[in-house]
């Protein structure tokens, strides 16, 4: 098997790296309010793009690349939820509808059928009753046109639509091992032009590329928490100079070659 592993640019390592201090030094300064569900919600969406992001730099420095896409998929939905209960406090609803409706699919094959993973829920004393007070409180929601979200509809909420079918639809195949990303990753072309099975066979345009939107995506629900809960920004000086840097080489002629 070949092995055809390359090293990140610098300039995009580094643009991720000051953006998730610069969230580290905003989320130092928050004052909340846990029994507000809205802020739990949004301060939960961005500690998870810090983390998120802490992850890539880690895969990234270790030239781990196979999952950076992965983890950019999960905090371009963090960054889309973000968005959308920014917008709208009702949206809390929508969340915890989706909450809901996971739990009560658990909770249906616990009961029901146990196996070697639920039959110890399934036995619980409590467990009827917490399905129970879900399905009140999802008749509930019904009356009102409330329910769990399509991906799709989550993306048209937050005004992203455009990345659903481009962006999103390529993280996606990364994460669910499409046929897409089965081919890109492990069958390629040799320098003599003979087909191989490849292992760490990166496609590092696209990896630089998915490094980028953990960057867009933590940046803008930095920005988002500064507005929502009043703060005054930290110094960005790093993030706006390394965001420079990052934005040249990715636009650059060396990198196209």
């Amino acid at each position: 098997m070949a092995e055809t592993r390359r090293p990140f640019s610098p300039p995009v390592i580094n643009a991720v790296i000051a953006v998730r201090d610069h969230a580290i030094a905003v989320a130092s300064l928050v004052h909340y309010d846990l029994t507000d569900a809205v802020q739990r919600y949004l301060l939960s969406y961005f500690c998870t793009g810090i983390e998120l992001s802490g992850a890539s730099i880690s895969l990234a420095q270790q030239t781990e690349n196979i999952g950076i896409p992965i983890l950019a998929r999960s905090i371009l939905e963090a960054h889309v939820d973000f968005k959308c209960l920014l917008a709208d406090p009702g949206y809390v609803e929508w969340i915890e509808a989706a909450h809901d409706r996971e739990w009560a699919k658990v909770i249906d094959e616990a009961t029901n059928a146990g196996g070697a993973y639920l039959a110890k829920l399934g036995a619980e004393p409590t467990v009827r009753q917490e399905r129970d007070q879900i399905a009140t409180r999802e008749t509930d929601r019904v009356a009102r046109g409330i329910r769990k979200l399509k991906a799709m509809e989550r993306f048209r909420r937050a005004g992203m639509q455009g990345l659903y079918y481009s962006v999103y639809n390529f993280l996606c195949a990364e994460a669910h091992n499409d046929a897409r990303a089965l081919i890109s990753r492990h069958i390629k072309e040799d320098a003599n032009q003979v087909v191989r099975l490849t292992i760490y066979g990166d496609d590092l345009g696209f990896d630089e590329t998915s490094l980028m939107q953990v960057h867009d995506s933590l940046s803008a629900m930095t920005e988002g928490i500064c507005q929502r809960f009043s703060i005054a920004e930290p110094d960005r000086t790093a993030v706006d100079t390394t965001f420079a840097e990052a934005r040249s080489y990715m636009t650059s002629v060396e990198r196209r070659r």
